[in-house]
């Protein structure tokens, strides 16, 4: 094999500011690694300088841990061990799996057979302490060739969505005005990366990592933030997070008012005690979130999903919700919900104990097995509504006449308020 030339170094550190390596019976110990590139060829296209291997072949590296263990750095001094032992220096990293740490490299066929040989013969048995589990030569995977042309070519307008480039390096890569809508970027590296008009919507940009040398409009990099809790502003009224995947992100006591977020995945997220006045929810996934003590007053609510969400103490005063929302299981304990429109809701067993139902309409609504111990019914219409099994007990507003009514149609009069603790939890006691 013949020596290659040995290119200017540039120099970077690990998280711990120490590299270490094994070749062989010699182990080496510095504080810096150097990482050598070679020219690029003029005759190679490329809108971003990255250098990738042309060949048709790839190499599957395991290495023992996970990936959570793995940063940028200790990515780029495992491949500058590797650009060393094969003498390759145009070897690189295309994407991260999970799987142990399986890092998948291109390169020339002389560079990746190189490491192959030193792994079978024994020589190669770990990287910078870590111990290597396997070493795979095939043939360029289509996910691969992908990100490998996106890489070479960039994607400037192109239709990626849907596309899966989970833990793809695509460093520095081209993707302006590209659709990425729906793309899985789940562990992929966009740092230098030019995002800028990009169509990234529901994308969900966990783990994804993202610099400030990265080109992405300011809508973006704010979801970024939050997904990753990289900034605790809590100050987003009026901001637009429409189409945006928030899943399981704490937005606890954020101020959110008049902020879009229609069609936002808001999954598990917490929003206890946020303003969310005049926000527009419209087809929001709120399914099992946090919403307790939160201002939801004069919000369009129109076609959400609420189911499992937790509503306890929640202002939903002149709320504008489907006709037939689903609210089923629905905490709503100490809830405001005073001229909310509630006609034909589905409140099966819900919990509205010490609700404020004053001028609430509950037309129509199904209230079966639902506890309303203590709210406040004063005006409340409740017409035509099934509430067979559903509790009553205490409750202000209540007309001797409604409760024979409610009473014919199958209700339950408790003077006790009883065990709160079920209450509370959404099941009534």
């Amino acid at each position: 094999m013949t020596e290659p030339q040995t290119p200017e170094a540039k120099d970077i550190q690990t998280s711990g500011g120490n590299y270490s390596e094994r070749i062989g019976k010699h182990y080496i110990q510095a504080e810096t690694v150097h990482i050598y590139e070679t020219a690029p060829n003029p005759s190679t296209p490329s809108t971003n300088n990255r250098k990738v291997g042309a060949n048709q072949k790839q190499l599957a590296f395991a290495i023992a841990g996970s990936i959570d263990e793995v940063d940028q750095a200790k990515l780029k001094a495992i491949l500058a061990v590797l650009q060393k032992i094969s003498g390759d220096a145009t070897i690189e990293i295309i994407r991260v799996e999970e799987g142990s740490i399986k890092i998948i490299l291109n390169g020339s066929d002389e560079g990746l057979e190189r490491i192959k040989q030193l792994f079978e013969s024994g020589e190669l048995t770990e990287v910078l302490g870590t111990p290597v589990e396997y070493v795979n030569l095939t043939a360029l995977d289509e996910k691969s060739r992908l990100i490998r042309d996106i890489v070479q070519s960039g994607a400037s307008s192109q239709n990626l969505s849907n596309a899966d480039l989970s833990g793809a390096n695509l460093s520095n890569a081209d993707l302006s005005g590209a659709n990425l809508s729906g793309a899985n970027l789940s562990g992929a590296n966009l740092s230098g990366a030019n995002l800028s008009d990009a169509n990234l919507n529901g994308v969900d940009l966990h783990d994804v990592v993202i610099d400030e040398t990265t080109r992405i409009n300011d809508k973006w990099r704010l979801v970024w933030e939050i997904t990753n809790r990289a900034s605790e502003n809590r100050e987003l009224s009026d901001a637009d997070l429409s189409e945006a995947v928030l899943i399981g992100a704490n937005l606890s006591g954020a101020n959110l008012s008049g902020a879009n977020l229609r069609s936002t995945k808001l999954n598990n997220a917490d929003l206890s005690h946020g303003d969310l006045q005049r926000a527009n929810l419209l087809c929001t996934d709120l399914n099992g979130a946090d919403l307790s003590g939160a201002n939801l007053s004069s919000t369009n609510l129109r076609i959400v999903n609420l189911s499992g969400a937790d509503l306890s103490r929640v202002n939903l005063s002149n709320a504008k919700l489907i006709s037939d929302v689903d609210l089923s299981d629905a905490n709503l304990s100490d809830a405001n919900l005073s001229n909310a429109d509630l006609s034909e809701a589905n409140l099966s067993r819900a919990d509205l104990s010490a609700a404020d139902l004053t001028d609430a309409n509950l037309s129509n609504a199904n209230l079966s097995g639902a506890d309303l111990r203590e709210a406040n019914l004063r005006r409340a219409d409740l017409s035509r509504a099934k509430v067979e099994e559903a509790k009553f007990g205490r409750n202000k507003g209540l007309t001797e006449t409604l409760k024979i009514n409610l009473e014919k149609r199958g209700a339950k009069f408790e003077d006790s308020p009883g065990d709160r603790s079920l209450v509370s939890l959404g099941r009534p006691s």
